[in-house]
This record gives structure tokens, sequence and C-alpha cells, in this order.
């Protein structure tokens, strides 16, 4: 779950090098993760079924008036 506010412009979530999501835009083939929120305060993925291998670190990244932060 990621907190977002009125400020935050695009919104990502990413593992690693490769994006998940991009706003409302799905960009992995992965069928158990999905969005659960975007919304103007949350944006929100799920992994169903998770295993082992989908450890990692994930993250969040917003762009506020032009400058990204994670």
């Amino acid at each position: 779950r990621c907190s977002v506010d009125n400020r935050v412009t695009r919104v990502a979530w990413l593992n690693r090098s490769s994006i998940l999501y991009a706003g409302n835009d799905k960009w992995c083939l992965d069928p158990r993760v999905v969005l659960l929120a975007n919304t103007k305060t949350q944006y929100s993925i799920q992994i169903q079924d998770v295993d082992v291998y989908d450890e990692g670190p994930y993250t969040c990244s917003v762009q506020t008036d032009n400058h990204p932060k994670t």
C-alpha cells in the first residue's frame, strides 16, 4: 500500500527494475498481480498466491511537481 495525496501526478509500482503497474495500466504479465486501489489517497497492489520467488523489494514511485519520489 502506498499513501498519496492531491499533489501526486503519476504513480507506479516496481519490483526490482520491472514495472508492475503504471497508474491503472498493468505492465507485468503475471496474472497474480492485481491493482487494488488507485485513489486520491491510496495506490495499492496485491500478489495472490505469493511464494518464495516473489521475495524482493517492491517500490511505490510517485511524481509530484515533476519530482519523482519512492
